[in-house]
């Protein structure tokens, strides 16, 4: 089991924030019964029902039951609450009673896939080490994993290695067809590769709480500029570039969630409304239970609400609790609505 215990590295606490979400008790609680029952043997959960366990969901799934969202932002009953767990967040029925023993196996199973280089794979055998880590060190850092655990996956996040543009002659080109800086660091899906918008807003939130450390913070503001440099030109994100071959590209619900729930954490300032505007409109339009999510978290991280939107994925829960067939999924949707 999982030692739960303040880090002796202090960590920023969460903003609270005036939400406007309510518990939707029965919601939650047939969320939180399917979480619990398709969770795998090992501890961990799959992207889909009986698939085999990887870091993401595990992670997402361990962070719902915990009754925190990624952000390290808390839900409305936890906003009085002690860190990292309080016995009050499992309420009164039998979903909630299991869950914090659901999250412990969840935090054990993460530990175990933690690679030798301080960093986690898609899996638990996975040879690379990639964005996934910035997940474990979510989920660890909330459920109060060991300190040695979530120092070696800090280091790991600030030390990946990835392409870097920096002849004159290459920036200018790079300026002129895709719209970026390229000198500027971002986080990169896998070692070696260019820096994208989610991967770096994950890394973002992943390493926020430790902001005061000298070796972070420099890493958290070039992200910042990096998430700056790749947004669209009326507002919101796309995956990566802003243009191609010198022709704007349209901004995206999940990635511009991902960037305002980065942003919303560590450069509140730099919100604009038109990435907001952005948010909304890309949301009605994709209307994936994915897109509905990620989007109410993100307005949730900013102190706004869309009843709408809310409503539509509510109605979207299976008879059986989940999103999807998906504890990713489930686990999502029941932290946007909770």
């Amino acid at each position: 089991m999982i030692h739960r215990f303040r880090a002796a590295a202090q960590v920023d606490e969460p903003v609270r924030l005036p939400y406007t979400f309510p518990m939707r008790s029965r919601t939650e609680v047939a969320a939180k019964a399917f979480l619990l029952h398709t969770q795998n043997a090992d501890g961990g959960w799959g992207y889909a029902v009986g698939h085999a366990s990887n870091v993401e969901a595990t992670a997402a799934a361990a962070l719902a039951l915990a009754g925190d969202v990624a952000t390290g932002v808390p839900s409305p009953p936890a906003l009085l609450a002690p860190a990292p767990l309080a016995p009050q967040l499992w309420g009164e029925r039998g979903a909630d009673r299991g869950a914090e023993q659901a999250a412990d196996r969840a935090a054990d199973w993460l530990v175990a896939a933690q690679r030798r280089d301080g960093g986690w794979g898609l899996v638990a055998d996975d040879p690379v080490s990639g964005w996934q880590t910035a997940w474990a060190v979510l989920a660890l850092a909330r459920l109060g994993a060991d300190e040695a655990v979530l120092r070696r996956g800090l280091a790991w996040l600030l030390a990946v290695q990835l392409v870097r543009i920096e002849k004159a002659e290459d920036v200018r080109w790079m300026k002129d067809i895709l719209g970026i800086d390229p000198t500027l660091r971002g986080w990169p899906w896998l070692p070696g590769q260019a820096g994208w918008v989610e991967p770096t807003a994950l890394a973002l939130l992943a390493l926020a709480p430790w902001a005061a450390r000298e070796d972070v913070r420099p890493r958290l503001d070039e992200g910042v500029r990096f998430l700056l440099d790749r947004r669209c030109g009326g507002g919101g994100w796309n995956v990566g570039n802003p243009m191609m071959f010198s022709r704007p590209l349209p901004a995206r619900a999940i990635p511009t969630a991902w960037a305002l729930l980065a942003l919303a954490r560590v450069a509140p300032d730099a919100v604009r409304e038109e990435d907001v505007a952005t948010l909304r409109r890309e949301m009605d339009g994709d209307r994936s239970t994915s897109a509905l999510a990620w989007g109410l978290l993100a307005l949730r991280s900013l102190g706004q609400d869309d009843r709408g939107a809310a409503d539509l994925l509510m109605a979207r829960q299976a008879a059986d609790g989940g999103w999807d067939n998906s504890p990713y999924h489930t686990a999502v949707a029941l932290r946007a609505l909770g």
